[in-house]
């Protein structure tokens, strides 16, 4: 929603309404919106709950045909891309493909190109980062006792 009143903002900042600026804003809203549907859908489908019809159904449910595109494309060599500025960036739909299972069937060849000590070099790298934020970070409780905590009742 937040999207859309900034494109709204940008499209229409006065009193004026122009049918381009009308189709142009209308095209943007959809394509964001149909993006956001997809990442939705993307972790119910690719579930791997079998304990209710409702799991079953959502994983045999039709998707569309985005996120097929979106899912074949991963499947082939983990390629992932982002289009148009689209609200989920490359990470957020590896996070879930990752997390729901869905396994490429093959790496870039470039990968070859770097040493498996670079490789895990870099990958410990990235382990002593999330560490380090980690460290620093309040517990789950402490986080919602300080930030979260409900207002004492004026009785």
């Amino acid at each position: 929603m937040q999207a859309a009143v900034s494109h709204l903002i940008t499209f229409f900042p006065d009193k004026g309404f122009n049918p381009t600026d009308i189709a142009e804003f209308n095209r943007q809203t959809r394509f964001h919106f149909e993006r956001i549907r997809d990442f939705i859908i993307l972790h119910y489908h690719l579930n791997q709950r079998t304990d209710s019809d409702f799991w079953k159904a959502c994983a045999a449910m039709d998707v569309p045909e985005t996120l097929k595109e979106k899912m074949a494309l991963f499947k082939t060599r983990g390629r992932l891309f982002r289009f148009n500025d689209e609200l989920f960036a490359e990470v957020g739909w590896l996070q879930v493909m990752q997390a729901q299972n869905l396994v490429p069937d093959a790496y870039h060849p470039l990968v070859d190109l770097q040493s498996e000590a670079d490789i895990a070099e870099y990958l410990e790298s990235v382990r002593d980062v999330i560490g380090k934020c980690v460290d620093v970070m309040p517990g789950h409780a402490e986080y919602v006792a300080r930030y979260c905590a409900a207002m004492p009742s004026r009785g």
